[in-house]
């Protein structure tokens, strides 16, 4: 789900990052249309290098997401409950 383009546009350098992986691709796999003819190799290690970010960049976000919720639930943990005392004025 995360790796989705239309979820990847909320994060705009990471979008670009997605479509760049993307093209390197398409170059890949029809090198006469981008006229990349004797590329393969190089085009294989910056899709590969792209393809890293990207997935390492979905995962730290993840770990950051759990953590983040896993001190939120210990916070609420250690709320109490405190009773109030109502305090009346004699008139």
């Amino acid at each position: 789900i995360k790796l989705n383009p239309i979820y990847m546009m909320k994060n705009p350098v990471m979008f670009v990052v997605e479509m760049g992986t993307i093209i390197v691709l398409l170059m890949m796999c029809m090198p006469n249309y981008f006229h990349a003819e004797g590329a393969f190799g190089y085009n294989l290690a910056v899709f590969v290098i792209l393809l890293f970010t990207i997935l390492f960049a979905n995962f730290a976000e993840a770990l950051a997401e759990g953590r983040g919720k896993a001190q939120a639930d210990s916070l609420k943990k250690t709320k109490q409950e405190t009773m109030a005392k109502v305090i009346q004025k004699d008139e």
